[in-house]
């Protein structure tokens, strides 16, 4: 008795159906960062769509399950190609021609092919010729395009989508002597079933191979990323131990750190805030300023000082933000204002994933800090109480000192019109209890801040 087709395609649905949840995963994971993700999952997901459609012949007219599921299959086999193209940034105007003249001409003799008798062979030559180039172009692709510090992770890919080549020119070749009549799906041609489960299996493996390709791409994005701040780290050596000799009284609040993570935490803080061309101060400002405003409310003295170790952290997520923008003196674009606000998610997402309650504290205080009180602030429009009290608090203290130093897009206030924002932000922008005890313990503060800070006071 001949396999069964019908139930081989049943199966290829559902297993298609994993490829395209996998195909999430893989656009989830490089989405932002990596070209044609969404054409890949796309292309599964019109794959997917065309498998249905023929498996509902018998549901539906025959002409509709032949015409719109290879159809289908067509768009979901482009998607995927051009995919590939945008991954390897080799993607343009002509490419998109080629595929959609390409497409023209197979669907045309794909409708050609219904109304003739014997149509059958001819679109099965069709269809497999089809996609031999699909799978030709992939590999071929992958072989000639990839940059070679990538070929590591094309290995898979381009495997997969040779074979899907080859076994699809195969099929092109033994398709010239069909002779099961004109009914495919009722033929129960052993080797057309055999065909067709082992495509399902090559597009699984193309799945996986998409997936090490994003890997891979991540993988390279973190080793520039790496090197790019191992070149910045090198080039503020000279100008760290330039800097020690006035930063002598910062070191005395170095030497209370109890371990190398603070030490560490601290030189990323100073490494941020110098790229934005901001005193290294700034950070060891706010740092103090929030023992004071903490030490006031009576905390937990070990809370407290989670607060006062962390509070340095808060910009962190600004080494990803380019200089350009960082230290543009103009007024910023709507995408500029995104990616500069985008600073809270990234600081967040470097250090949520620690166990350490540092780190953890740091993480909190990175994501809320420029949340406000009356819930107008950002990433997450957080209100009131809905605000960790570290944020609150770091929130305060970084709008201070950053009012009354010079910033790339503004020059310093003075001492009486910072105060006055302050109180007038009290329950708007600021947690109005804090701001109360930051005008009872202001002596405290203004000796950290040792005014007049170049202020015209």
């Amino acid at each position: 008795m001949g396999l069964d087709i019908h139930s081989v395609l049943i199966t290829g649905t559902g297993m298609s159906f994993i490829f395209l949840c996998l195909s999430v995963f893989t656009w989830l994971k490089g989405r932002g960062r990596i070209e044609g993700l969404d054409n890949w999952f796309m292309g599964f997901g019109f794959f997917l769509l065309g498998l249905v459609l023929i498996v509902l012949r018998g549901f539906i007219p025959e002409w509709f399950s032949i015409l719109f599921g290879n159809t289908a299959i067509f768009i979901g086999l482009s998607f995927k190609i051009i995919g590939l193209f945008k991954y390897l940034q080799q993607y343009n105007s002509t490419i998109l021609y080629f595929i959609l003249g390409f497409n023209a001409i197979h669907l045309a003799l794909l409708v050609w092919f219904l109304v003739i008798p014997e149509g059958l062979k001819y679109r099965m030559i069709s269809i497999s010729l089809y996609n031999t180039v699909f799978g030709a172009l992939g590999a071929w692709l992958l072989l000639a395009k990839a940059p070679k510090n990538l070929r590591s992770h094309t290995i898979v890919a381009t495997s997969f989508y040779g074979l899907y080549a080859l076994l699809y020119t195969f099929r092109a070749f033994r398709s010239f002597t069909w002779n099961r009549g004109n009914d495919w799906l009722q033929s129960k041609d052993p080797v057309e079933s055999l065909i067709i489960g082992l495509v399902i299996i090559l597009l699984g493996g193309v799945a996986v191979g998409e997936m090490l390709l994003v890997h891979g791409k991540l993988e390279l994005m973190l080793i520039d990323t790496a090197q790019r701040l191992n070149e910045t780290n090198r080039s503020l050596e000279e100008e760290i131990v330039h800097r020690a000799a006035i930063e002598q009284e910062l070191q005395n609040s170095n030497r209370e750190l109890a371990s190398t993570q603070k030490e560490i935490m601290k030189t990323l803080a100073e490494v941020v805030e110098f790229r934005s061309k901001e005193t290294a101060l700034h950070v060891a400002r706010v740092s103090e300023y929030s023992r004071i405003i903490v030490s006031a409310l009576g905390l937990e003295a070990e809370y407290a000082q989670l607060i006062v170790d962390a509070a340095p952290m808060h910009d962190l997520g600004k080494i990803a933000i380019p200089d350009d923008i960082l230290n543009k003196q103009g007024t910023l674009t709507e995408t500029e204002r995104q990616l500069i606000q985008s600073h809270t998610i990234v600081g967040y997402n470097l250090l949520k994933n620690s166990e350490r309650p540092l780190l953890k504290m740091a993480a909190i205080i990175a994501l809320e800090h420029h949340e406000q009180w009356d819930g107008q602030g950002y990433p997450m429009k957080k209100k009131g109480t809905e605000i960790s009290l570290p944020g609150r608090v770091v929130c305060l203290c970084d709008v201070f000192d950053a009012l009354a130093v010079d910033r790339p897009y503004k020059q310093a206030w003075n001492t009486d019109h910072i105060l006055a924002y302050i109180q007038k932000q009290r329950g708007l922008l600021f947690d109005p209890d804090l701001v109360d005890i930051f005008f009872n313990q202001l002596d405290a503060i203004l000796q950290v801040a040792k005014f007049p800070l170049g202020l015209n006071t």
